[in-house]
């Protein structure tokens, strides 16, 4: 796995700024960061995005950070309640998360400007609807207005999932600088550009497809850049329907707006019904988050 620290890019909320086990967007550690908060940071976001409680050796190992220097971090993160150890002394993320998070979204210039609209789609058109962006070579969900419909798909506010399957990846993608594309595409499929295998979110939240060349990947990024939407069939959830357009870019943040449902629902037909409501609930929220429409 490898292990060297990475940077923040252009077109992205966030960035790694050191090596966490072969995470998306591995480079050179940015000038100016503090190694030991960098680290702290690495081992927090280790232990949030894990799908089980960790220890400090499997964290030594894939953060390739000292034993010694893990668990101190982990004594002052227990301290601040930003992790909790079980019986065994393996931890997770603590309570004070919470905190964090809420007050994010509370804060969130993008969370404000599309919250409204975004459950008004959602009341619209029965399905789910998802503001979403990019956060390490990941997509994660900002805001999400349910469907009211008994049978619902949701992807869980703050839940990475891989960019490489599904149609909010695919637009989010496509609103990236070239050169994070590339990264990230590499990355995806390997260095010699062939498919490979188990290349989903560390987190288990999704597999991502795995199984497609370079130039299969980048022809849908080029293809939703002509068209200006995506939409999947049973790409992350098997009978699962998806159709995203983009919203825009604002400083480092680029953000997407999605529906989710059941495909019995979500028909070619319907599909193509909605993108123009999605593409004038974007423009919209685009006008709120102060960006060109």
């Amino acid at each position: 796995m490898a292990t060297a620290p990475d940077s923040a890019a252009p077109g992205e909320a966030g960035h790694r700024s050191a090596g966490t086990g072969g995470a998306p967007g591995a480079g050179a550690r940015p000038v100016g960061t503090v190694q030991i908060v960098d680290h702290a940071l690495q081992v927090l976001k280790a232990i949030a995005e894990a799908d089980r409680p960790r220890g400090v050796r499997e964290l030594s190992r894939d953060l390739a950070i000292s034993k010694s220097s893990v668990q101190r971090i982990l004594v002052s993160l227990e301290h601040e309640g930003l992790a909790v150890a079980d019986e065994t002394r393996k931890y997770v993320i603590g309570p004070a998360a919470l905190t964090l998070a809420w007050k994010h979204t509370a804060n969130s210039d993008l969370v404000g400007a599309a919250s409204g609209t975004a459950s008004r789609i959602a009341a619209m058109t029965g399905e789910t609807a998802c503001v979403s962006t990019v956060v390490d070579g990941r997509r994660v969900t900002v805001y999400e207005a349910e469907s009211p419909q008994p049978l619902r798909l949701i992807t869980g506010v703050g839940r990475p999932y891989s960019l490489f399957s599904g149609a909010t990846g695919r637009v989010l993608l496509s609103m990236l600088p070239d050169e994070r594309v590339d990264q990230l595409v590499r990355e995806h499929t390997g260095a010699g550009g062939e498919p490979k295998s188990g290349s989903g979110s560390e987190s288990g939240a999704e597999s991502g497809s795995g199984a497609e060349s370079e130039s299969v990947v980048r022809a849908r990024i080029d293809a939703v850049r002509e068209q200006g939407y995506a939409i999947s069939h049973q790409e992350w959830i098997p009978g699962g329907c998806g159709v995203a357009v983009p919203i825009g870019t604002q400083g480092s943040i680029v953000a997407a707006l999605s529906i989710y449902g059941p495909d019995a629902r979500l028909t070619d037909q319907r599909t193509a019904e909605l993108v123009p409501v999605l593409r004038a609930a974007a423009a919209e929220i685009t006008v709120r988050w102060r960006q060109p429409a």
